[in-house]
């Protein structure tokens, strides 16, 4: 199909090592309802035959763009695919998920229709590794921010600032072209969660966002080798260091006031999986890091924990109280089992036992 139109979105595709999903991925793209679209198709250097599929599809679509270059990382590739795109619009979609065929068209009618600077869509998170009826739902975050609840029409996000909260998600939006390409992803720390900062900086810039209440993307989950689902090892002191490149960006832009309750959330429910889930060896670093982020906490008294569970806002407490990682992973275990025996408690009315396991709990914090 060929087109000497300006393609209304230009959609990227950064790709490594991921063969086995990446025609399901490319063929969601493809066949768009949205016909009027450039994709370029990014191989990062990748080791499998992923270079390979890329190229056949080329020859059989003219809409597609292929890049053949030398393992540099998601990063560059992405910010490479933004330099390159020719579209009103600009997207980006992750090489092992896929895509439903209205999703273009909906978010560009959406984009176009409101000027804005950003048009986000819903996605699925998919696991098929989970019971049927939970392989593939739509997305809310830990914190119960839902994207169902934004403002109809544009809106500013300082407006609704919870969509700082939710989820980086980079890849279920349109960005007007003009705007993203003055940002482009930060070159921060590795390849675990560099979306953090992109989407605080996007977020504390843009003028006007939609939402399309629609899910589009099913963002794959699965446990699969390599990813920051699997990794337990040194990658995953990243997440916090990109998160610290997110702070430093949301308090240049001045409207840290705006967003810190929902910026802060954010950076909970995405760390604290991630520091019990790393090594060992690696946790001392990780915590301190935690620290870092959460350290202008301790004397804020206008902060509210809007955003928070009731455990959410023990666990910033418990980090800002203890400075070693043990002391704070002992306590947390603590309350965890102290929380879930009143849960117990109140549904059985089981008061005197569980009273004094209770006590007992008490008595072991006290001497943490």
């Amino acid at each position: 199909m060929k087109s000497k139109n300006t393609p209304l979105v230009s959609i990227i595709v950064p790709i490594y090592n991921v063969e086995k999903y990446l025609p399901e991925c490319i063929d969601s793209i493809i066949n768009q309802t949205l016909e009027n679209i450039e994709i370029i198709l990014i191989d990062d250097g990748s080791p499998d035959n992923s270079g390979k599929i890329i190229d056949k599809y080329a020859k059989g679509d003219s809409r597609i763009r292929t890049v053949h270059r030398e393992n540099k990382g998601y990063t560059a590739s992405v910010n490479e695919g933004i330099e390159l795109a020719k579209g009103k619009y600009i997207g980006i979609i992750e090489s092992d998920d896929w895509i439903e065929p209205d999703m273009y068209e909906k978010l560009y009618n959406d984009a176009s229709k409101y000027k804005t600077d950003i048009t986000k869509g819903l996605f699925y998170f998919y696991n098929p590794t989970l019971p049927q009826n939970e392989q593939n739902k739509v997305y809310k975050n830990p914190s119960g921010i839902d994207l169902r609840y934004a403002p109809d029409g544009p809106f500013e996000p300082k407006n609704w600032p919870q969509i700082m909260g939710f989820h980086a998600s980079i890849w279920s939006s349109i960005y007007e072209a003009k705007f993203i390409k003055k940002i482009k992803l930060h070159d921060t720390a590795g390849a675990s969660y560099q979306d953090f900062p992109f989407m605080v900086d996007v977020l504390t810039r843009a003028q006007k966002i939609s939402v399309v209440k629609k899910p589009f993307v099913h963002w794959r989950n699965e446990p699969k080798q390599g990813n920051s689902t699997s990794a337990k090892g040194k990658k995953l002191l990243y997440m916090p260091e990109n998160t610290l490149e997110g702070l430093r960006i949301l308090k240049a832009s001045k409207k840290y006031d705006y967003f810190k309750e929902a910026f802060y959330a954010h950076a909970l429910w995405t760390n604290i999986g991630f520091f019990y889930k790393i090594s060992s060896n690696f946790k001392d670093e990780y915590y301190k890091k935690l620290k870092l982020i959460f350290k202008d906490l301790q004397n804020d008294k206008t902060f509210k924990y809007t955003f928070f569970r009731p455990e959410d806002k023990i666990s910033i407490k418990t980090i800002l109280k203890y400075d070693g990682w043990k002391t704070f992973y002992f306590s947390h275990i603590l309350g965890g089992v102290r929380r879930r025996i009143r849960r117990i408690k109140n549904i059985f009315y089981i008061p005197k036992r569980i009273s004094r396991l209770e006590e007992k709990i008490s008595d072991l914090e006290t001497k943490v």
